[in-house]
């Protein structure tokens, strides 16, 4: 046992450092694997939430809300004259707050569209489609500066029609 030791030792002499060395040479590339998956998971984090916003601003501006009228009783609600508005129920901390969770810099856009919300007559309005665009930016942490194809940052651009009830 102990002459295949001795045989063992000899044979691998002047190897101690080489898991160093090897490690040295993989680790850039192991914390650049890293910081792209990083950096693509919270690309692919900031689509959902703004799928998330856009749908939720949808839903709100579609469902049927009335007031009440003193010359025509009770009235719906145009899906523009909603209070708080689609953006800042999709926006504000008070209400939906997706702004919390959508990148700061520069601010995320919530732009409502379509027949549903340029429509005047809310007798009309039923049947309509109400867009709702979402738009936020994605700042690339490490990638931007890394692959210059990708850019510093990234737009993204969600878009939900839903009909007005």
């Amino acid at each position: 046992m102990f002459i295949r030791l001795c045989k063992l030792r000899r044979r691998y002499r002047g190897q101690e450092g080489a898991v160093a060395v090897e490690f040295a040479l993989i680790l850039p590339i192991l914390l650049l694997l890293v910081a792209g998956i990083i950096d693509f998971g919270h690309y692919w984090y900031i689509g959902h939430v703004a799928s998330d916003a856009s749908r939720e601003g949808a839903r709100y501006g579609t469902r049927y809300v009335t007031h009440f009228d003193p010359t025509k009783g009770t009235v719906r609600t145009l899906p523009k004259n909603l209070s708080p508005s689609i953006s800042d129920h999709v926006l504000l901390p008070a209400y939906a707050d997706y702004a919390i969770r959508l990148p700061a810099t520069p601010d995320p856009t919530v732009t409502p569209s379509g027949a549903g919300f340029t429509n005047t007559d809310p007798t009309t309005v039923a049947g309509k489609d109400l867009t709702i665009t979402v738009t936020a930016t994605k700042t690339w942490w490490v990638l931007g500066s890394l692959i210059p194809t990708l850019g510093s940052s990234k737009l993204l651009t969600v878009t939900t029609t839903m009909t007005c009830e």
